[in-house]
């Protein structure tokens, strides 16, 4: 009698056709992480001139979250390679609002002398604007252009007057600027020059407008103010003692979740696949925090990426990211210098695949601090590694350069 068996076990069907799935479904995560880290890898952030770095974790559910360190510009121009909707690229540690507003100046041109004086009044007062007459040159498409500068903007300055308010083309700018409002992707802000507003449409009477002179410094630095988003309110007071943020690089964490990634990072002997894992019951008697606070905190950081529910339902496991993350602000070293080191060694070597081991060893570092840095790497896809079952202490046992290995140590050396 034959017997049938799969990986070891007798031939079960169902079981069978759940492995296919799983394996399937992994190949397609693996190749959707390929593309994105691909796709954004050969970008140059367009606010530093460099390659900035690009994670791509995996998500519950079979979905995929892609952080980048790079600019919000360079962050939509990786959504864009993509064809992901905007907002999809997540902005790490990114300031609230744009550092430079970006102004597309619609008008007519018979208006062109009278809002000169404003696009220059802009530019020295650090905002950049789109003026036709300085980027459109001989021979360039004039529709391209446009679109280029709208599609830049974060913010869409129509200047209305008595002759704008009866161009065409103006018109089909400033429909072009309220879908961008509607959008969400830019601000609309009109500007009344000499204009009795009785005039405008009654959907532009209804907008609030700003009645400026173009020779008015005051008007301009209004209009200055208004888009650097100065506000007209009172200065905020300190908060409260007892309000607590979360430390800087983890901003948007709550408290609970800052200290079970504390916790974990701190306690982990080598920053393994499971070290340590841990359950509701050890966060109670090691976190002096609510129940729920803990169960939510597990929930986000599950939700983020972070941590892994493992075969047993509430335990749970770090991920890389969670080491990369954490380990910046709360452990002794930074994953991302030591990142650069690590990579800077590799490129500098004779052989294309290292030793973990070795390669701790000259530089003096212990395991822990050496698989930190090879979850940096990992999660940016600046290495591959080769594993086995009793690599331990090692998160790999070696380490292999690849062209991205390359372009990582030269962007950061």
């Amino acid at each position: 009698m034959i017997k049938i068996t799969h990986n070891g076990r007798p031939f079960d069907a169902k079981r069978f056709a759940a492995d296919i799935e799983a394996k399937a479904i992994a190949l397609g995560m693996q190749a959707i992480e390929e593309k994105a880290r691909g796709a954004a890898a050969s970008i140059v952030d367009p606010e530093t001139g460099h390659h900035a770095d690009v994670f791509v974790d995996r998500l519950p559910g079979n979905k995929v979250a892609i952080r980048t360190t790079g600019s919000p510009a360079f962050a939509r121009l990786i959504e864009k390679r993509l064809g992901v909707d905007p907002g999809k690229v997540q902005v790490m540690n990114a300031a609230d609002g744009a550092a430079h507003p970006k102004v597309y100046l619609a008008h007519a041109s018979e208006d062109k002398a009278r809002v000169r004086p404003v696009a220059e009044y802009l530019m020295a007062n650090g905002i950049e604007v789109w003026f036709d007459e300085w980027e459109i040159e001989p021979g360039d498409s004039l529709r391209q252009k446009m679109e280029e500068g709208l599609g830049a903007m974060t913010h869409f300055v129509v200047v209305l007057t008595e002759t704008s308010i009866a161009k065409p083309w103006v018109a089909k700018e400033i429909d072009v600027g309220m879908v961008q409002q509607v959008g969400g992707k830019s601000r609309f802000v009109p500007l009344v020059v000499d204009l009795d507003p009785a005039k405008l449409s009654p959907f532009m009477q209804a907008m609030l407008f700003l009645k400026i002179d173009p020779a008015s410094e005051v008007d301009l630095k209004g209009l200055v103010d208004r888009l650097h988003g100065v506000s007209r309110k009172p200065a905020l007071g300190e908060a409260p003692r007892y309000v607590q943020n979360a430390p800087k690089g983890l901003e948007g964490w709550s408290a609970a979740a800052v200290a079970i990634g504390r916790h974990i990072v701190e306690t982990s002997g080598n920053a393994m696949l499971v070290d340590p894992a841990v359950t509701l019951e050890d966060l109670q008697g090691s976190l002096d925090l609510a129940s729920d606070d803990l169960r939510i905190a597990l929930l986000d950081l599950k939700d983020g990426g972070y941590l892994r529910e493992m075969n047993v339902r509430g335990h749970y496991a770090p991920q890389p990211a969670l080491f990369v993350d954490f380990d910046e602000v709360f452990m002794p070293f930074s994953p991302s210098a030591d990142a650069a080191v690590l990579a800077n060694r590799m490129v500098t070597g004779d052989d294309r695949a290292v030793d973990t081991k070795g390669l701790a060893e000259a530089l003096g570092w212990a395991p822990r601090r050496i698989n930190s840095a090879i979850c940096y790497l990992e999660r940016v896809g600046a290495i591959r590694t080769r594993t086995a079952l009793a690599s331990a202490p090692w998160r790999a046992v070696q380490l292999v350069r690849t062209d991205e290995t390359l372009r990582f140590a030269r962007n950061h050396a």
